[in-house]
């Protein structure tokens, strides 16, 4: 039995709690090993030395995407100085892209690349066992010498539902459910967040998912779903699901089994979650309608039909009109996401999207810049057309400009961004003045949170847009939770 401590460095990200990693954590126990669980700001850092000391793990397990890189890399100079022989295993979608690159930049001895449930399983069991042979174990990325050894990749898991669910019991799992919750403008007590699927069938050239996952979409059974739903009613009496899936809304047949079944347990819940607007039909609508739905939230990227021809979105300006249409028409809120700043933009390309916000009528829409994270079709593009601008990869992130070159000046760009925003502040603003319950309740939050408004107000000024407000401000209350992490035993040596 190893004594593993996974660590999830909490960037800027919302107050999500980290279902990958989380289940990475419940796998390992399952197979009888000690898994600690550590969810770490840049504010933890001194307090880290004491923690690790109490754990004295076997192995590290440090999940990352890019943009956790910066704090990720602090974490792991830190822990090298204070365990210097304790074995640093690096996981996550940016390690996974780069391979020996990564290996040979940061100081971990192991990358698990790919689907890391069975792998990381594999290694604690060679460390364990002090077999430091572990040739044969796919997915691993490891230094061997002088050199470095690229095992075969791993073959996906078929049958996601057998699976044992995040081990959310590793951490005050309370922490992650405090209001106003993960459901923009619904207040909730304690709204969760979980994924019924891993991948998409869509190909956009700007996300890296199925770089991860293989171009292959697996969705759990309707009784395994369910089964975690009533495991996270009975021990934490939830009233939200935020739905992370990359695309919720498809499949008909199983939306449809999932919501009656849903809806014949009586929950209280609201939930919302992500769909594409070329998989949407009047049955799916319907039925997560009746089983307690309230928003859907759809990518729509842009409203040109050369840049969605161009980023493989698949979908067009009319199914796009036809679709929000015909979701308010069955009562949900429709909130859309757009990005700007393609490599092949242009400014006649922006405001097609300006001018659709009157007719779309959406709840709320927000506007990101593209950028050209690794795994992605775009990054590759970025890098064969020389478009990189800033090599700080830890700065790369959907609210900051001036990352990749584009047909466009990065101040006409921005200023693009700042006129969509405008342009639907007033709706924006009236989705929560619409609900008079919730706005009081929020203006209450706020008082009693405003060290984090004061900061999300600075940080809003920083990167020039009042708008990302909200934003700034969730992520900063998301910080405040100093008993999240749990230290529940310290392990004897032989």
């Amino acid at each position: 039995m190893a004594n593993v401590c996974l660590i999830y460095p909490r960037d800027i990200n919302l107050n999500f709690f980290p279902l990958g990693l989380g289940g990475i954590a419940s796998y390992l126990i399952s197979n009888s090993h000690n898994v600690s669980f550590l969810d770490i700001t840049e504010d933890d850092i001194t307090l880290l030395g004491n923690t690790m000391r109490n754990i004295n793990p076997d192995i590290i397990g440090i999940s990352i995407t890019t943009p956790q890189l910066r704090l990720a890399d602090t974490i792991i100079k830190f822990i090298r100085k204070l365990l210097p022989d304790v074995p640093i295993v690096a996981g996550g979608i940016h390690p996974s892209y780069f391979k020996d690159r990564f290996l040979m930049e940061y100081d971990v001895d192991y990358i698990v690349y790919g689907e890391g449930e069975v792998t990381m399983n594999e290694l604690a069991n060679s460390l364990d066992s002090q077999n430091n042979d572990v040739s044969s174990i796919a997915g691993l990325i490891f230094r061997q010498k002088n050199n470095i050894a690229i095992n075969p990749p791993r073959k996906l898991i078929s049958n996601i539902s057998l699976l044992p669910f995040p081990a959310r019991e590793l951490v005050n799992y309370e922490t992650y459910l405090q209001p106003p919750g993960l459901i923009r403008g619904i207040w909730t007590e304690k709204c969760c967040n979980i994924t019924t699927s891993r991948g998409c069938p869509g190909k956009c050239t700007f996300c890296g998912v199925n770089y991860l996952w293989g171009n292959k979409y697996r969705r759990r059974t309707v009784d395994n779903v369910l089964k975690e739903i009533d495991f996270l009613v009975e021990r934490y009496d939830i009233d939200g699901i935020y739905f992370m899936d990359d695309t919720f809304l498809i499949n008909t047949p199983w939306i449809e089994e999932f919501c009656d079944k849903f809806a014949s347990r009586y929950y209280k819940i609201k939930w919302s979650c992500y769909g594409r607007v070329d998989t949407i039909n009047d049955r799916k609508l319907k039925a997560i309608k009746k089983a307690g739905c309230i928003q859907v939230e759809y990518g729509i990227e842009s409203c040109s039909d050369r840049v969605l021809k161009t980023i493989n979105k698949r979908t067009n300006k009319q199914q796009i009109t036809k679709s929000v249409a015909m979701t308010k028409e069955h009562g949900l809120r429709v909130l859309g996401s757009f990005i700007f700043g393609f490599p092949n933009d242009n400014e006649a390309d922006l405001q097609e999207a300006i001018d659709i916000l009157p007719d779309l009528k959406l709840d709320f829409s927000t506007c990101y810049f593209a950028t050209p994270y690794p795994g992605s079709q775009l990054y590759e593009q970025a890098i064969q057309e020389n478009r990189i601008i800033d090599n700080d990869m830890s700065r790369w992130y959907v609210r900051n400009d001036n990352i990749m070159k584009i047909n466009l000046d990065p101040q006409t760009l921005s200023a693009y961004r700042n006129k969509f925003l405008k342009a639907c502040r007033v709706r924006n603003n009236l989705f929560f003045l619409k609900q008079p319950d919730f706005f009081i309740r929020l203006i209450l939050f706020i008082i009693q949170n405003y060290r984090a408004f004061l900061k999300s107000i600075k940080q809003s000024l920083a990167n020039r847009c009042l708008d990302d407000l909200g934003y700034y401000f969730y992520a900063a209350i998301s910080t405040n939770t100093n008993n999240r992490n749990i230290i529940r035993h310290k392990t004897t040596k032989a």
